[in-house]
């Protein structure tokens, strides 16, 4: 497993053409604004700022983004699928296409009529 500590890290190895992070594990850092289009998560626990970043065509799969902040965010065709969500915003984004399936909210299981009736519209 190699080690991503930091959304510099992450922002300085998407620049160079990366787009699967696998395996990380990231507290308290922040892509507010940042462009990550098309980058997937898989396996990884987020707590970061996402506000106002283009996250168009982005997988968040079978991980964590408890406490991410998304809002305002571009999560056109966004997928997120098998992820605990708990206390994360989503106010504000552009949520168009998107894909929310099999996700974990205090302990239950959220879908997308879930996302599009209640969640999409959650702020801190």
């Amino acid at each position: 497993m190699e080690e991503y500590n930091s959304a510099a890290e992450i922002l300085k190895r998407y620049q160079n053409g990366e787009r699967y992070f696998c395996d990380i594990d990231m507290e308290n850092e922040s892509f507010e604004g940042a462009t990550l289009q098309g980058v997937t998560f898989e396996r990884s626990f987020l707590y970061a700022d996402f506000r106002g970043a283009n996250l168009k065509n982005s997988k968040f799969i079978n991980g964590n983004i408890k406490c991410c902040d998304f809002r305002d965010a571009d999560l056109t065709n966004a997928h997120f699928e098998n992820v605990a969500i708990e206390s994360s915003a989503f106010k504000g984004a552009v949520v168009e296409g998107i894909y929310f399936d099999r996700n974990w909210c205090f302990g239950q299981e959220v879908s997308q009529k879930d996302f599009e009736e209640s969640i999409r519209f959650t702020d801190y």
